[in-house]
């Protein structure tokens, strides 16, 4: 049995799709709201990390693992992730595929770095996607960059002229629906995907300002204006120093490498941010935030 959290993120979202028309083994999808869940092949079961006694029946069966952060932080990860880890190792997981980011093995202030160590220590085989950023986090509700586009017109990102390899989740969510088909060809495996071209946030900001049909400007805003106006929309600290070490990276250089990991695996090159925006650029238009 297969168990896929994070159904709503990035990821997840996307990997719940493809399932639904490639799996014909079963599988269960654990959230915190399962009834809001669209899977019409998967078994929906509540899942709280922060919630124990959710954990026993979502794990029940359950061999192999999808994990993903519902919202990456470091209380998050010391108090339900890794818990939760060890919960699935004793209910007989056998294997996890984790959705991690980049530096996670050299950078103890990320909470991925928790998360992969706890991984590392189990009994478990482990297949960690390192993945860059995720060009959907230009949309996403939790990161609110769609709302400062729309309303400011503006991207409001604090990364300096750094430039990060932005991967398109959907491409992120082939990669571990391919693992999850041949897991054993695939254990202990570390991939780094990213996108095919670095790019700067005013690159970005001028793509979206092409496809939107309006001027878009990079802000490229301190730490302390970037951290103040997340907290205003109800952002938690834990939140917005992840996402603030995360981008803090990419303004030193260190989140631009490029790999031709997606390319292997699935054949064929990962999306470029272009074919993304001309796919998504309804949400921003119609304010669709996921």
């Amino acid at each position: 049995m297969l168990l896929v959290t994070g159904p709503t993120g990035n990821v997840g979202q996307e990997l719940v799709n493809l399932l639904d028309k490639l799996r014909d083994q079963p599988w269960r999808v654990g959230s915190r709201h399962p009834e809001k869940l669209a899977s019409s092949t998967a078994q929906a079961l509540p899942l709280d990390f922060f919630d124990s006694a959710t954990w026993a029946r979502a794990l029940d069966g359950v061999d192999e693992l999808f994990l993903l952060f519902p919202l990456p932080g470091n209380r998050a990860a010391r108090q339900a992730i890794v818990p939760f880890i060890h919960a699935a190792e004793r209910a007989g997981c056998r294997h996890v595929v984790y959705v991690s980011v980049f530096g996670a093995d050299r950078m103890r202030f990320i909470p991925h770095h928790t998360v992969e160590a706890a991984l590392g220590a189990s009994a478990m085989s482990v297949t960690v996607l390192r993945c860059s950023f995720f060009m959907q986090n230009l949309h996403r509700a939790i990161s609110t960059h769609g709302v400062d586009i729309v309303e400011a017109g503006e991207l409001f990102i604090p990364a300096g002229r750094g430039k990060t390899t932005f991967l398109d989740a959907r491409d992120a969510a082939a990669v571990a629906a391919t693992v999850l088909a041949h897991p054993t060809a695939h254990r202990d495996v570390v991939y780094h995907l990213t996108g095919p071209t670095p790019l700067t946030m005013g690159e970005v900001a001028a793509e979206l300002t092409a496809t939107l049909g309006r001027p878009i400007r990079y802000a490229n805003p301190s730490l302390l204006r970037f951290a103040v106006r997340l907290r205003s929309r109800g952002l938690g600290w834990d939140a917005i120093g992840f996402m603030a070490a995360v981008y803090t990276l990419t303004k030193l250089g260190r989140n631009q490498p490029v790999t031709d990991d997606v390319r292997r695996l699935l054949g064929r090159p990962p999306r470029t941010l272009h074919e993304f925006l001309i796919d998504s650029a309804w949400r921003w238009r119609e304010q669709a935030w996921t």
